[in-house]
Parts: structure tokens; sequence; C-alpha cells
């Protein structure tokens, strides 16, 4: 992964101004948010070539069928982000599977929002196995609950719609719905802060990445 940016960043002749380019990292979280290796070659493909990225984290949505192993991918979640200091949008994937490893302890906004855990670690405390690490789960809910970043959209990869909303998303997060877009700095305020409601269908390159994605499947 690291040889092949590198590779981008020598080839200084290439433009990407009108390229959409999709990095798809390797799962291999220690290049996220212990080694600098992932952040260095990042911050160069922002400086040298002019991009504007957006970090996509996506986890596995059964985690949140057992209240102890959802408080790991929050606190992943939460030291890439501070770790990769880019606009960051985390994902609960593969979210038409999570029934089938029994029901949630909450209703999915719980997960998807990640508000008051303090639901969490009461219902932990039910479960003699986590009940000994009580003290250390409320330690580490009350840091994610202090820097109030955490929060997750949904993705079903079935689902045209939900692909189409997550690419949405992305393109404003990084500024790509901005782009051709002549308007007052009133104007782009309410874009930023209005719902997700543009046809995705006006944009040609948008709707090449999601007939991309789902030629995969």
């Amino acid at each position: 992964m690291i040889k092949c940016c590198d590779a981008m960043l020598l080839n200084g002749g290439i433009n990407f101004a009108d390229h959409y380019l999709l990095f798809d990292f390797p799962g291999q979280v220690e290049l996220f948010f212990i080694h600098s290796n992932a952040k260095t070659v990042i911050m160069k493909l922002i400086k040298k070539l002019n991009l504007r990225l957006t970090a996509v984290h996506l986890v596995d949505a059964h985690l949140c069928s057992d209240p102890g192993k959802y408080v790991s991918p929050l606190l992943l979640t939460l030291s890439t982000m501070l770790h990769l200091e880019l606009p960051h949008i985390n994902v609960l994937s593969k979210i038409d599977l999570i029934e089938n490893y029994g029901k949630l302890a909450f209703n999915l906004d719980f997960y998807t929002d990640v508000e008051d855990l303090s639901y969490l670690q009461h219902h932990l405390d039910q479960d003699p196995r986590s009940a000994k690490y009580r003290k250390l789960t409320k330690e580490l809910c009350d840091v994610i609950e202090d820097f109030t970043l955490v929060n997750f959209s949904t993705l079903d990869i079935q689902d045209k719609e939900s692909v189409g909303n997550l690419v949405k998303l992305i393109d404003k997060t990084n500024g790509y719905i901005f782009s051709s877009i002549e308007a007052s700095a009133v104007e782009f305020s309410k874009i930023a802060v209005g719902p997700l409601d543009w046809d995705y269908y006006r944009y040609p390159c948008l709707l090449l990445i999601l007939n991309i994605i789902f030629a995969q499947f």
C-alpha cells in the first residue's frame, strides 16, 4: 500500500483534477492509529497532489450484537479519527445481516448516534463475564463521550439507495458537491447543513462510481 502511494507521488506528471480516487487500505488497524506511515503518505498526497480526501472507516455491524464487542470499535474509531486528522465518516457495514447475529440490546439509533453510553455500561454489568471490567469499561466510555466525535452511518451494499446516500455524504464531507456551485457563503452553509437530497443521477461521475461498486457484487 505504502509503495503504491509512493509511486503516485513520484509520478508528479499525472493530472488528477477530473478524477475521483478511491484508496482501499488494508484492514491492518496498526497502520492508522499506531504507526505514522499511512498518515505520512496521506499528508503527502494532500499537499503534493492537492487532493481533498475523506476517510471512510468501515465497522462490521455484527459487533453491535454484543455490547462488550461494541466498545472496541468505538475506541478504535475514535483513535483513528484523532490520528489521521481527516474529514471522517464511520460506517456500520453489512447492516442487512445484523439480525443474523441475534436481537440487539438497544435500537439501531443507539449504535449509530453513540449517545449516553451509560446504558451500555449498565447492560454489561448484568453479564458476569464483563462485570469485573466495570471500571475499565466506564473509563473507556467516558473518553469516547467526552470527545463527542464518533457516530455512524449505515451501509447495505445490496441496496443502491444505501450506497448512494453514503457516496453523497462522502462528497459532502470532502467538498466535492461544492466544486461546481457558484454561490455565496450563506448558500454554501445552507447546503452544508441540509439533508442529502440531491439527485445523484444528475452527477455522471457519482453514477459511474455507484455502477463500479455494484459491478463488484
